[in-house]
């Protein structure tokens, strides 16, 4: 039932979680997917809610511009976002977006996403990894 309806789950999770708070988190974080790894970019609000994810094959400027691409497409930008010091999300904020939002760069500022990924990480290793790669969607076992 996920790869029938995963999408759709995942598109009214979208609309539904369309209000999000002007400080936000990214990270990236590598994960296997049905035995290959992959990139799980993540954003999150500053109350923890997520508010977007992508897979992706590449860890490059390219990625992580469609991810942030997408993030201003459905909730403009932020007052305040926190990365770590990742070469291809700040390569990707130097091409365009971001530009009038402060950028804090800070270790442990970023601490609640990385906090994050542990859940992620630990969920899918009890589960054997992602059954399926969805570069464009989500695999909605993630929401669940």
């Amino acid at each position: 039932w996920v790869h029938e309806y995963g999408n759709l789950i995942y598109q009214i999770w979208k609309v539904k979680n369309k209000s999000a708070r002007l400080s936000w988190h990214l990270d990236e974080t590598y994960i296997e997917v049905k035995g290959e790894w992959r990139y799980l970019y993540r954003a999150i609000d500053k109350d923890g809610h997520t508010l977007d994810i992508q897979l992706r094959k590449k860890r490059d400027h390219q990625a992580a511009y469609a991810f942030m691409q997408k993030l201003v497409k459905h909730f403009g930008e932020p007052t305040v976002l926190t990365t770590d010091k990742a070469s291809a999300l700040l390569c990707a904020r130097k091409q365009g977006f971001y530009q009038t939002t402060i950028h804090c760069t800070i270790k442990h500022l970023n601490n609640l996403i990385e906090q994050d990924h542990r859940h992620v990480k630990r969920r899918f290793t009890k589960s054997a990894g992602f059954h399926a790669s969805y570069e464009n969607g989500l695999n909605c076992q993630m929401l669940l």
